[in-house]
């Protein structure tokens, strides 16, 4: 007689974020997608969402496809630390960390906390700094840089997407316990030929340095590519374009907001550009176009972390010229850009599928599992407990105030 077996029980892991992952809308979303999906096959996964916007359901849906639990802002946070034991929590970016590190301390002082740095915001602003100059921007690289590195102090562990990004950390502070998850990307390529003399950028243009590569591209490149190739027509992709970058389109500029899928526009596109002057971490769409077969040429800073090569899977230039001269080149030389495609697929192949990234997460995972999680300091419990009551206060009397 065939008995009955106990149903498995999973280890759980919380993962907090600013919002749902939208693969649709961000780079950063689409690697957050696969590595929850990655993790749910072995983990019981609870995602906590601080904010849900009106087209979300969607993707609260693809979550909960996944077999994950979904909660949202008007959950208590505190009620789900107190029910539920966790392996690990996995706050996405320093700014959720601000909150819900002490919180996740001292409600489970044994559940290991990591921040996903995503990018390391301080090290983009700090190019950002040394490219414009403003002593503004300097103000902001050393604020963040100051935050960051105090979140990433208090942490069991930090991922980064690049080797690079944690070197950087690990030379600050070599006490900063670091592993590395790369951008995830899936191959979709396609039989159809693209159209000659056609170039696309993807971008969501809530992200300044891609707003700063578009405006910079059309200024002081477009224009010496059109000197020799008078036909050649550029179409920027991604949501959320400011009213600077929707200004751009005209007859041969093509700017197209948000769309649900960038597939067809890369499948029929010569060669992608990455100009970005300033940023941190990996760059999705540069892996995005070499997982579609497309050939990218792209600044220094495009390829931080990624170890391309160029001239083999990518061409890289950084004045607008040399910059200009590759385009052209890409687009002239059939023989090299075939070379360029051949060599792009493979390496996201060898390097960026789900199947190469997903066991070095799980790896990295039972290893940030077994070391102690860190402990609060009593006069950092005294702090968070007068800071919380303060804040209750406040936020009392301001509500008496309206009634």
């Amino acid at each position: 007689m065939n008995s009955i077996q106990p149903e498995e029980i999973r280890e759980k892991i919380l993962i907090i974020s600013p919002t749902v992952p939208r693969p649709d809308m961000n780079s950063g979303d689409v690697r957050l997608f696969a590595m929850l999906g990655i993790l749910a096959k072995k983990y019981e996964l609870y995602f906590f969402a601080k904010g849900v916007g009106a087209g979300d359901s969607g993707h609260i849906a693809a979550l909960e496809q996944l077999g994950i639990k979904v909660f949202i802002e008007e959950l208590s946070l505190k009620r789900l630390l107190r029910n539920e034991i966790f392996k690990l929590a996995i706050l996405e970016f320093y700014m959720i960390a601000e909150y819900y590190l002490d919180r996740i301390r001292i409600l489970q002082p044994e559940c290991r906390v990591v921040i996903d740095s995503v990018d390391v915001h301080f090290l983009r602003l700090k190019l950002k700094h040394e490219l414009s100059g403003a002593p503004e921007d300097n103000e902001e690289y050393l604020s963040t840089r100051e935050r960051e590195l105090a979140m990433y102090r208090g942490a069991d562990a930090v991922i980064t997407v690049t080797a690079d990004d944690a070197a950087s950390l690990r030379t600050v502070d070599p006490k900063i316990n670091c592993e590395i998850v790369s951008n995830i990307h899936q191959i979709c390529l396609c039989d159809d030929p693209f159209i000659p003399d056609t170039l696309i950028f993807v971008g969501g243009f809530l992200h300044e340095p891609n707003v700063d590569a578009m405006l910079h591209f059309c200024e002081d490149i477009l224009p010496l590519i059109r000197q020799r190739k008078p036909e050649i027509t550029l179409t920027i992709v991604g949501s959320n374009p400011p009213p600077r970058i929707r200004s751009l389109a005209n007859d041969y500029i093509t700017v197209t907001g948000y769309v649900p899928e960038t597939t067809p526009y890369l499948h029929r596109s010569h060669i992608s550009i990455a100009p970005l002057r300033f940023g941190a971490g990996m760059k999705g769409k540069i892996g995005e176009a070499m997982a579609h077969g497309v050939p990218v040429v792209s600044t220094p800073v495009g390829v931080q972390g990624m170890g391309l090569t160029n001239g083999k899977n990518i061409l890289v230039a950084e004045s607008p010229q040399a910059f200009a001269n590759a385009v052209i080149e890409l687009l002239e030389n059939p023989h090299l850009h075939a070379d360029i495609r051949r060599n792009a697929v493979q390496t996201i192949e060898e390097r960026y599928t789900s199947a190469q990234v997903g066991q070095s997460m799980l790896d990295a995972v039972e290893r940030i599992s077994r070391i102690p999680a860190k402990k609060m300091k009593i006069r950092e419990k005294l702090a968070f407990m007068n800071g919380y009551i303060n804040r209750r206060i406040r936020t009392g009397l301001s509500a008496c105030r309206t009634q």
